[in-house]
């Protein structure tokens, strides 16, 4: 293993080591919260179930403390009426309660003996009814009805005293809600409306006939339990629930159907006004219909609680309360997992971009920097090569060494051409120098470029001479004028040449090419070698500063590799290009394009 990748390797290591510990360390305490977070959840669901059917519950009972208030109130009512004239007076009630659909009065055997209601129609369908629900005997001689509702009996049939003291006891639970006074003024308005007849009759009137009763009771009256005294009882008839309460007296026994539908009306009242957010209540009858609903009741799906009504003449009937999102199956934890996990995905994919854009960059400025030591190397070699020939023959020259005069003029020719290579290569370090600084200007003014480019030809004929090389131009006929910078297109072509005769010396020949493009205006230098060509993935690094295909410095070919870099740029600045292309039959083609 080199020692550049044991460095490699040791960087990633002190970056992904801590990396995946920060993660892992996240993800744990991600994990951690989102657990805290579902056992609050769990907290809050369990409260918000407790809460609403706390909620549901308190509408059950004050369901039934109206139904209780309507019964107890239409029982007292009945055991009030006076004994005189008590067919006249049913009738009376009947038609003023609004809570009465049909009064009644019968024998304790049952059989009927006065039927009020508004129309012979409607006590002919009572007589049916009652018929089919007291056979074989009526409600108040059935003893095991007594045991099937003790709700009904301990909360209605107890008398007065009893309601009373259920009524006080969940008042105090009552107040603890914002219905109370709608609560309490509904109760008021089903007394009132349930002891709408009975009001015409005075306490002491009213209390009278029973003390009396008392007192004056048979054997048969003693053999009826005290708890068949008063009742109710509900009945289904033709798919309808029908609701009977009497009262069993010393003369005889008297009773009332209640009228559901007001009833039901004024049950409304005992639903909140104002539900939370995503609650909802609804009234639902025997059948699963909704009588009454408030809040967010929807048409199908389970409630999250339902409790049924203790009231027997209610019997079936259960206040069911809803929530908008199942209970216990909130998903906030997972959310928050999944949002953190991304947020620390996130932060790690942050964490190693910038370590690994660091390390480029470091990356970068090694390489830069070695790139500079070789072009500091290699340009005092270039440099060191053409001072050292033009210094060694102007000596041989100034100290008079050299009689023969075509060997002089042979030296002479020789540091004329070292010193245009020279001023060459300083001409390519002050043009890159002032290119990287955004230093560069152009003079654009009017150029014959055949011109031009012939006088740069000849100038460098007697290199290739020397090596070996035809540099054959194919020139147009006439000027080529077109308005550029000189001396950067000298640079250019110049540039070009030098590169063909170092990488294309085994080919034997250069061409240079000078074309009209077709097209747009403008023009076209080609400079074509048949030296080994450019590999396919080097055809664009060639252009890039300091890259050399061989970038050894003990290569065969000296130079610092920004040749081409600077006459890319150069041509570019004069608003042409210069790209590279192979050559047909092997090699490799320069193409400047100016405009």
């Amino acid at each position: 293993m080199s020692p550049v990748t044991r460095r490699i390797l040791l960087y990633w290591l002190l970056l992904l080591v801590p990396t995946c510990a920060v993660g892992v360390g996240a993800i744990q305490l991600l994990r951690r919260e989102q657990a805290r977070i579902a056992e609050q959840e769990g907290y809050a669901s369990a409260a918000r179930r407790a809460a609403v059917t706390a909620r549901a519950g308190l509408i059950v009972e004050n369901v039934e403390l109206l139904a209780g208030d309507v019964q107890t109130g239409l029982l007292d009512g009945l055991a009030a009426l006076p004994a005189r004239d008590p067919d006249a007076e049913l009738t009376g009630w009947s038609r003023a309660n609004p809570l009465v659909r049909v009064a009644f009065r019968a024998r304790s055997d049952g059989t009927v003996l006065h039927v009020a209601a508004g129309d012979t129609g409607e006590a002919a369908g009572f007589r049916r009814r009652v018929a089919a629900a007291w056979n074989p005997v009526p409600p108040w001689r059935t003893p095991a009805r007594a045991e099937e509702e003790p709700a009904s009996r301990e909360a209605f049939s107890a008398g007065p005293a009893a309601a009373s003291a259920s009524k006080d006891e969940l008042t105090a639970r009552l107040q603890a809600t914002a219905n109370v006074a709608k609560v309490q003024s509904a109760r008021r308005d089903a007394q009132s409306a349930a002891r709408a007849r009975s009001m015409d009759y005075s306490a002491p009137a009213a209390a009278a006939p029973r003390v009396a009763a008392e007192e004056k009771s048979t054997d048969a009256a003693a053999a009826v339990p005290r708890e068949f005294q008063r009742g109710w009882m509900p009945w289904s008839h033709e798919g309808r629930l029908h609701v009977f309460g009497w009262v069993e007296r010393t003369d005889g026994v008297v009773g009332v159907e209640l009228e559901l539908a007001a009833l039901i009306a004024r049950l409304g009242a005992a639903l909140p006004g104002e539900t939370g957010a995503g609650e909802g209540f609804a009234l639902c009858d025997e059948q699963g219909r909704v009588m009454h609903q408030v809040g967010f009741v929807p048409r199908d799906g389970p409630g999250l609680a339902e409790i049924p009504l203790a009231n027997g003449a209610l019997r079936g009937w259960e206040v069911v309360a809803y929530v908008d999102a199942p209970l216990g199956k909130r998903t906030s934890g997972a959310g928050f997992f999944v949002l953190g996990s991304v947020l620390v995905g996130i932060l790690l994919v942050a964490i190693l971009a910038g370590g690994s854009l660091l390390f480029w960059q470091a990356r970068r400025s090694a390489t830069e920097a070695a790139h500079k030591t070789s072009f500091v190397a290699n340009v005092s070699h270039e440099f060191k090569t053409p001072l050292t020939t033009i210094r060694l023959y102007a000596e041989l020259l100034e100290n008079g060494r050299v009689a023969d005069p075509e060997r002089r003029a042979d030296y002479l020719r020789t540091i004329g051409r070292e010193t245009q290579r020279l001023a060459r290569l300083v001409g390519n370090e002050l043009d890159f120098s002032r290119l990287e600084q955004g230093r560069k200007k152009f003079v654009r003014e009017p150029l014959d470029l055949r011109g031009e480019v012939a006088r740069l030809i000849e100038t460098q004929q007697p290199r290739f001479a020397e090596l070996g090389l035809v540099l054959r131009p194919e020139l147009p006929d006439g000027a080529v004028e077109i308005a550029t910078d000189r001396d950067a297109v000298g640079q250019i072509v110049l540039n070009l040449i030098d590169n063909a005769a170092k990488y294309g010396a085994a080919g034997g020949e250069v061409v240079v090419r000078l074309a009209r493009r077709e097209g747009p205006a403008g023009v076209r230098i080609e400079v074509l070698d048949r030296g080994p060509g450019v590999p396919a993935a080097q055809r664009e690094r060639i252009f890039e500063k300091f890259h050399r295909v061989d970038d050894a410095l003990t290569a065969e070919h000296a130079g610092a590799g920004l040749g081409l870099s600077i006459a890319r740029q150069l041509a570019r600045g004069l608003g042409g290009e210069l790209r590279h292309a192979p050559r047909e039959g092997g090699g490799a083609a320069f193409i400047l394009e100016l405009p």
